[in-house]
């Protein structure tokens, strides 16, 4: 019985070791990635989520001209998030050392609402080298976010070809954002045109294997009814786009 229980108990907490594994992004400067421009992944209603987080912290930071040891950056909390998705790290308690890449991931599955759901972050930084390290004072940010879309919104995609979803929203006002699959890695140019045929926008853009997004600026197009296709240098995929201011 004692064997079982500790069989059991080694199965779990294996189980969630595994849970909270993430692979960093390979990147050059110190900083949280994605960043506030690019943001977080969106989530869809009933499917899985997997948003990872790179944390590259430098070996020192400059106060007064004097530069002084990072000790740590921890990761205090990620609040706002839609029901049913939570975060691990990294090393598992969010202890991220001064000088080295480590990660977060985001994961779950959410039947919440479709909106807009602001995040608020908090970190702690340590700076000083031991035995002298000294808390330099929480910081809180709230510029990411996850969007939550219905669940049939990605259901065209195939990640086995390269597929192209409908724009979401649609209509669009200011901004909608286009998802594509790629089985590799790929230079994608992508073709707005008006209703008569009319090119209005070339864009290129590179695209990573498996599910990229790009968001298509819609605030200075007139009213009305577009399309967009995108190239990966093979196939084309053309879908109807609606403006409405």
């Amino acid at each position: 019985m004692k064997r079982t229980l500790l069989l059991l108990s080694f199965i779990t907490i294996f189980s969630f070791a595994a849970s909270a594994q993430c692979t960093p992004a390979v990147v050059s400067n110190a900083g949280i990635y994605p960043d506030s421009a690019t943001n977080f992944m969106p989530a869809y209603q009933g499917q899985a989520y997997n948003q990872v987080i790179t944390v590259k912290v430098p070996s020192d930071t400059l106060q007064s001209g004097i530069a002084i040891p990072i000790d740590r950056i921890e990761l205090v909390s990620i609040v706002g998030l839609p029901q049913g998705l939570s975060y691990t790290c990294l090393p598992a308690n969010c202890k991220f050392p001064g000088g080295q890449t480590n990660c977060a991931v985001i994961s779950g599955t959410t039947n919440d609402p479709v909106g807009e759901y602001i995040l608020t972050v908090t970190v702690e930084p340590f700076i000083g080298a031991s035995p002298f390290v000294i808390s330099n004072g929480p910081e809180t940010f709230s510029y990411y976010k996850i969007v939550v879309n219905p669940a049939n919104s990605l259901q065209s995609l195939n990640p086995n070809t390269f597929s192209v979803s409908q724009n979401t929203p649609n209509p669009s006002d200011n901004a909608c954002d286009i998802y594509y699959t790629l089985t590799s890695k790929a230079d994608v140019e992508i073709r707005l045109m008006n209703a008569i045929g009319k090119e209005v926008q070339r864009i290129k853009t590179n695209g990573n294997t498996g599910t990229n997004k790009y968001q298509l600026n819609t605030e200075n197009l007139a009213q009305g009814i577009y399309f967009y296709s995108l190239f990966n240098g093979q196939t084309t995929v053309t879908k109807r786009l609606v403006v409405n201011h």
